[in-house]
């Protein structure tokens, strides 16, 4: 696509650029960038053959950057140039892209992702915790205590009750408890340091 300005001055510089042969704007270089759509459906069905290529471009009077008639390696090397421009053309405008601009009566998909969430004012359900208390390796629970046989179970080894639990470590376990609840209420659970 060429601007047109419409400024007679500048149209005659842009003129003058678009005419000079520079480093990579070879009229080899132009005509596969203008017909870049083309060509590269052209290619996809059938890979060329950059010898043919270079000398039907010769036929044309289209040259290389050194005026001279192109090579095969030399056509393929442009075209690698032409797609590779195209394509960071393409990139540039799509990270330049404004997103539409949402209608009034319209709901930013945004939104959508936050009128799903729960309210956060919401009162939270309580929690409902299964905790049991750890045991020693060697101990026994009680239920398994009761089904040793008479003569004291395995030989060499007595099966011992667990310890009861006292009444201050029962309100140490459920202050513990209480704020390990508070903090999942107000999402601020307490992780485990990881180190390595």
């Amino acid at each position: 696509m060429t601007l047109k300005p419409k400024d007679k001055q500048l149209a005659q510089v842009l003129t003058a650029i678009r005419t000079q042969v520079g480093p990579g704007r070879s009229p080899l270089y132009r005509w596969m960038r203008q017909r870049h759509a083309d060509l590269a459906a052209a290619f996809d069905e059938t890979p060329p053959a950059w010898g043919v290529f270079a000398a039907q471009m010769a036929a044309l009077g289209i040259t290389d950057a050194d005026g001279k008639p192109p090579t095969a390696i030399g056509a393929r090397q442009t075209w690698y140039r032409v797609r590779r421009d195209v394509a960071a053309r393409a990139a540039k405008l799509a990270q330049t892209a404004i997103a539409a601009p949402v209608a009034p009566s319209e709901i930013a998909p945004g939104v959508h992702r936050l009128a799903a969430q729960p309210d956060p004012q919401a009162p939270r359900p309580a929690a409902k915790f299964d905790i049991r208390p750890a045991r020693p390796r060697d101990a026994v629970r009680p239920e398994a205590a009761l089904a040793l046989p008479a003569n004291g179970g395995a030989p060499g080894r007595v099966a011992a009750p667990l310890a009861a639990v006292t009444p201050s470590q029962e309100s140490g376990l459920n202050d513990q408890m209480r704020r390990v609840s508070e903090a999942m209420d107000a999402d601020n659970t307490p992780m485990p340091r990881v180190t390595r």
